[in-house]
């Protein structure tokens, strides 16, 4: 036997070292590779859980609970320098007799843009000016009852003829008495009682005219008054309306900016009134576009950094200012019409996002920004919200996911059922659970990937 061990020592020491080689090689690679439930070999048919499965032991899964974290979230946008395009129009249908700016030019609101030939306008405002004239005069020769058209509007005339002839009334009936006493006592002939009474009732007959014609005449005049004041009215509102008409010959503008573009020359003719002369690109501001998964993040009067392709480098300061809640299929220029390149689903995916109008803080910091220059906005928000290792989750696809509870975890056989939940933020560590679990659940975040419904579990500290 001595002789053997001495003739094959170094064979026996080879077995040793090999059984030991293998023994560590099993505890240390294979059998972790074997148990862990990230390897491939985990998941396959000869994998750790189908073996314990087909031999009804309980699958190992690690625990833990969800944590509350303050949770620092960067939101970037692309987009434009974008500024309100204002068309100035030109009214009046004149020759234009000069330009005052030209494109890229700075201007500021109520400086001259152009001027029109006016002659036509200047005589049109005169001839208003003689019209009002013409109706205060008028006026006052309607006050002083001297108008040809109111020979009949004459109360004051009126009345005189009224009390003549209440007189000359008043004196033939006194005739026409002592005529009908002096015919009974047979003084006088019955042609004279006769004609004593037809000249009363004649003179009755003009006095009763002659009350219509003063009670007229007063009325009258009234209104004659007042349709010669209105005249005055009316020819004033025409001059003012001349007056404007003057102003709109020369061409000013109606708000600071730059001139974009020039659509008049000197010498041409503005035969369509209203016809824009001049675009002006007003104000200043960042168009962002952001993802519309990013909608429930995004407020007005949250703060902003603006980073431009013109000034790499620098960051301007900026707040939300509004939303537009309206999500399209855009990327910041024109719309598309196919989807992008895949982001991480498997599958191309259609740039749907919505659109923030971005205020600069500064004005003097944006001295040198001009309108159409790119860039991007970036948001930062933090909140505080529950989470779970990213492991916990699965089956991640517009906001959902599937986590796997163990309600119970100190039983003696232990059940565990699926949850349906919201999820935020995701990042390789951690996901961010907006909604479908609490604090006090017990979340499985290892071994769960493989379970099948009837699967019993044992549970394992993490």
């Amino acid at each position: 036997m001595k002789r053997f061990l001495a003739e094959n020592k170094l064979i026996l020491l080879f077995i040793v070292a090999a059984t030991i080689a293998a023994a560590a090689l099993f505890k240390f690679v294979i059998h972790p590779a074997y148990t862990n439930s990230s390897s491939r070999l985990y998941t396959s048919s000869l994998g750790h859980p189908n073996i314990l499965r087909k031999t009804g032991k309980p699958i190992p899964v690690k625990i833990t609970q969800p944590k509350t974290e303050t949770i620092q979230h960067f939101i970037l946008g692309e987009g434009t320098c974008s500024s309100q395009p204002i068309l100035v129009p030109i009214v009046p249908m004149a020759v234009i007799t000069d330009v005052l700016v030209k494109e890229g030019d700075t201007v500021t609101k109520g400086q001259p843009l152009a001027t029109l030939d006016s002659s036509k306008a200047q005589i049109k405002y005169n001839s208003a000016k003689l019209a009002v004239s013409t109706a205060e005069a008028e006026l006052q020769r309607v006050r002083l009852g001297s108008a040809y058209v109111l020979a009949q509007e004459r109360p004051e005339v009126e009345k005189i003829n009224l009390a003549a002839l209440e007189k000359q009334v008043s004196f033939a009936k006194e005739q026409l008495d002592r005529f009908e006493k002096a015919f009974k006592q047979g003084v006088i002939s019955k042609v004279k009682l006769l004609e004593s009474r037809t000249n009363y009732t004649k003179l009755a007959e003009q006095l009763a005219q002659a009350k219509l014609s003063t009670t007229m005449a007063e009325e009258g005049v009234e209104q004659s008054l007042k349709i010669a004041e209105n005249s005055v009215d009316d020819t004033k509102q025409a001059l003012a309306h001349r007056e404007e008409e003057l102003k709109a010959y020369q061409i000013l503008s109606p708000a600071d900016g730059i001139i974009d573009r020039v659509l008049i020359n000197p010498g041409e003719y503005n035969q369509d009134s209203g016809k824009p002369g001049f675009l002006i690109a007003s104000g200043l501001w960042f168009d962002g576009y952001f993802d519309q998964s990013e909608f429930p993040h995004i407020k007005t009067g949250q703060t902003a950094k603006i980073s431009l392709e013109s000034y790499p480098g620098q960051q301007f300061p900026a707040t939300i200012n509004a939303i537009k809640p309206i999500v399209s299929f855009n990327t910041g220029g024109p719309e598309i019409s196919r989807p992008l390149r895949p982001r991480g689903s498997g599958s191309p995916e259609w740039a749907a996002t919505f659109k923030t109008k971005i205020n600069f803080d500064s004005q003097q910091s944006t001295e040198n920004i001009i309108p159409g220059m790119t860039g991007f906005a970036r948001l930062s928000v933090t909140r505080e919200s529950l989470t779970v290792p990213r492991s916990a989750v699965l089956s991640i696809s517009a906001g959902s996911a599937l986590v796997y509870l163990v309600p119970d975890p100190s039983a003696e056989n232990p059940a565990w059922k699926i949850q349906s939940v919201r999820v935020g933020k995701v990042t390789e560590s951690y996901a961010e659970i907006l909604s479908g679990l609490t604090s006090a659940d017990q979340v499985m975040i290892d071994g769960h990937w493989t379970l099948q419904k009837e699967d019993k579990i044992k549970v394992q500290q993490p």
